[in-house]
Order: C-alpha cells, then sequence, then structure tokens
C-alpha cells in the first residue's frame, strides 16, 4: 500500500515532484559567494552567488580536462563523473597553445566550485558544471598526473634548475648538484592574488599570474620569485593540490534515536569528486528512492548538498547540513529543504543523519 503523501512519509523531492512545482531557480547555475577554505588559496577566488545566496567554499579539485571544439570536459581523478568546464576567458589563449589537437586529455588541477547542469546546450548532458576561479596547473604531459599524489605547495625555475617545497613549517631548497637545504618558515602572508613565505635567510613570493616553464608543455596558475641566502631565482609555482574540504567524504544514515520518520532510512553519502547520493530506503516493499547531485563545504561544520535529479528526473534541491560532535559520534542535521525554488521544513527534530564508520 503506498504511503501518504506528507512531508513525514515521502522525500521532499518526491512531492515537489508530484505537485508539478512550475518555480524553478536560475538554471544556468547562478554562482553563489565563494570563499577560500585555507590559507593556501586566500585571495586566489572573486565571491559568487548561488539562487540560494547561501555561500560554499572554492576547493581544489585534481582531474583529466579535454579542450576542444564543443566539447570542454573534467573528469575528476578516480571518478566516471563528467563535469563541463568553464575556464575564465582569460585562460583561453594560454591554454590553446598546449592544448593537444586531437582532444587528448590533459591533466588540471584547478581550484573553482560546482553548479548544477544547465537545462539546455553542450553541458546539459553532463553530471554538473564546474567554474573555474584559479588555474593551478594544466599539463599536456602529465597524463598520468592523477596516480601521483597531490604534492604540496612548491615554486621552480631554469636556468639554473631550483626547486622550492612547503613542507608543513618548513621549507626544502633543492638544485641539481648539490645537497638539499631546509629553513623554518617563520612569516606567512596570504592577500589577493599574493602568498609570501619568509624565514630567517630567505624569502619567497607566488604572485597569481599565468607562467610557462621552458621545458614542457604545461602551464601553471602562479608566478614566484625566491631570495635563498642572497641569491635572486625567479620561476613558475603550484599551490598545494590537497582537496581541504575532503573530511567530509562518508556516509551518513538515519538512526534510530533520532527525530526521523518511522520506517523511511535515508543514506547520504559523499564522494571524494564531490558527487552525491541520497537514498531513502522503507521497511515495507516498496523500492527505494534515489537522487544524485553535488555537495560543496560551507564552513568547518557545516556542508550544502545540492541534487540534480530524482529518480532520473531533474531536480533541484538543496539542504543545509549542519555537523554536531555528539556522545555517540558526529551527525549531520538539516532542517530546511529548498526545492525548485520553494522552502519545506523538514520537521521539528530536523533530518538527523549518523555519520558511519
Amino acid at each position: 500500500m503506498m504511503k501518504l503523501w506528507t512531508p513525514l512519509a515521502l522525500p521532499l523531492a518526491t512531492l515537489a515532484l508530484l505537485a508539478g512545482c512550475a518555480s524553478q531557480p536560475d538554471q544556468t547555475g547562478n554562482t553563489s559567494q565563494t570563499t577560500p577554505a585555507t590559507d593556501a588559496i586566500t585571495g586566489v577566488l572573486a565571491n559568487t552567488e548561488t539562487g540560494s545566496g547561501s555561500k560554499v567554499q572554492a576547493f581544489m579539485m585534481r582531474g583529466m580536462v579535454t579542450w576542444g571544439h564543443e566539447s570542454y570536459t573534467f573528469q575528476p581523478c578516480n571518478s566516471t563523473k563528467q563535469y563541463w568546464i568553464v575556464f575564465p576567458p582569460s585562460d583561453h589563449n594560454e591554454i590553446r597553445k598546449i592544448a593537444p589537437y586531437n582532444y587528448e586529455p590533459m591533466y588540471a588541477e584547478v581550484i573553482g566550485m560546482l553548479e548544477p547542469a544547465p537545462e539546455d546546450g553542450f553541458a546539459a548532458d553532463y553530471d554538473g558544471r564546474l567554474r573555474v576561479k584559479q588555474t593551478n596547473l594544466l599539463s599536456a604531459e602529465m597524463r598520468g598526473g592523477c596516480q601521483m599524489s597531490a604534492h604540496t605547495t612548491s615554486a621552480f625555475g631554469m636556468e639554473p634548475s631550483w626547486n622550492v617545497k612547503i613542507q608543513k613549517d618548513a621549507v626544502v631548497f633543492s638544485q641539481i648538484g648539490a645537497n638539499n637545504q631546509q629553513q623554518a618558515i617563520t612569516q606567512r602572508q596570504a592577500t589577493s592574488g599574493k602568498q609570501v613565505y619568509q624565514g630567517k635567510d630567505f624569502r619567497l613570493v607566488l604572485t597569481k599570474g599565468h607562467c610557462n616553464d621552458t621545458m614542457s608543455d604545461s602551464l601553471y596558475g602562479w608566478q614566484s620569485s625566491l631570495t635563498w641566502q642572497g641569491k635572486k631565482f625567479k620561476g613558475c609555482a603550484t599551490l598545494g593540490a590537497t582537496d581541504v574540504t575532503a573530511n567530509w567524504v562518508g556516509q551518513y544514515k538515519t538512526t534510530a534515536d533520532a527525530t526521523n520518520t518511522p520506517g523511511l532510512t535515508t543514506t547520504l553519502t559523499l564522494l571524494p569528486d564531490h558527487s552525491a547520493i541520497t537514498r531513502y530506503e522503507y521497511d515495507s516493499n516498496e523500492p527505494a528512492l534515489e537522487e544524485e547531485g553535488l555537495w560543496q563545504q560551507v564552513s568547518e561544520d557545516s556542508v550544502k548538498v545540492m541534487m540534480t535529479s530524482h529518480q532520473g528526473r531533474r531536480l533541484l534541491s538543496e539542504r543545509i547540513y549542519t555537523l554536531e560532535d555528539t556522545e555517540k559520534g558526529q551527525r549531520l542535521i538539516a532542517h530546511d529543504e529548498i526545492i525548485n525554488g520553494n522552502e519545506y521544513s523538514l520537521g521539528d527534530g530536523g533530518l538527523q543523519l549518523k555519520r558511519q564508520p
């Protein structure tokens, strides 16, 4: 027997679809105010607004880019998802210089945010749209880049060849034919488009701007200037390629002691490629319902989950979950949901999901 169509019995997305809600947010994926997740990307991005006005933090994503006529795609490392990618117009000429003519993928590290795919156009058939605010690295040569570990912030140059790596509170300087040298970092500064690291006998400045070395078909997003023990060096640089918001990755599930709908188990899965799956399972023999979408960090203790399809049908729904630490472990709580532009309450206790081991 079908359950009553009330918010306590069916996922709200189902109710919205059954009601045929006509109110639709902007399908182009209005950008939302973007704040950087760590000092490493402070000042890199301009702020952007989403349809709900909620703020999300930009994040680093690694993957493979295909760049060509009517095909601008990004596949995250170790993922089958395909996102339409939008680079800043200022990057286009530089990308054309290194992009292969035969649509061969290039390794990429980019800082940006995800949006739902639009309803129409070439991007409509993809899992979402990745709007890039800063290119960290784009390389036609490093096609095995996804098999490598995420690197730390580094600067490097040629003639003579040199390299500096940031390792926690120290920098390591290396040159061919010489022993590595290390100094402690005593000062750090991050402003718009600029990163500064300083120690007793060194100063490293990273400045936002296109940079190419003379030995590879690679585009870097930062220029570097290093003074080391009185000697001056210039070259390119990249920020650390770790996604610092990845601590949200995992599975979250309703529990019997939480104030959730009896007979309904809700499971939220947040994946490393920033895709999300919400699954609704009933104690009865009714088939499970599934939604797919995207997730992004709002703050250290809150995450925005945007579902873009319900049972394969297009939908736009948003929930902001807050992370709480309890005696029984971590849990996420969402009190409201926005579906196709309409706001719904998730009940007095909200939707509560316990983090699974």
